[in-house]
């Protein structure tokens, strides 16, 4: 996987599985990085667990990703995301 800055919240990846090569363009929302609670989280890094995860859910990436569209659809994601970053787990609220 290659992953390219575009701007400080967009980035072009770069997939590759045996001879073909795939590319997206994701977006990391600074609501994302809120989210996560990770201090000082890089964003390139995200991206690229956020696509490891996404890829392991199978099924065909979209051309463009909004991580906090995943965020919405998927309950798991962020949690997810934080513990592929090397972050405790967040307790719930009470």
């Amino acid at each position: 996987m290659r992953v390219l800055g575009i701007a400080e919240d967009r980035f072009a990846v770069e997939i590759r599985a045996g001879s073909q090569v795939r590319s997206i363009m994701v977006t990391v929302p600074d609501s994302l990085l809120d989210d996560l609670v990770i201090a000082g989280v890089d964003r390139e890094a995200v991206v690229v667990e956020a696509v490891k995860y996404l890829i392991e859910g199978g099924g065909e990436l979209p051309a463009e990703v909004d991580l906090v569209a995943v965020e919405h659809e998927d309950p798991a994601f962020v949690e997810e995301l934080r513990l592929r970053m090397g972050a405790r787990p967040v307790p719930p609220e009470i």
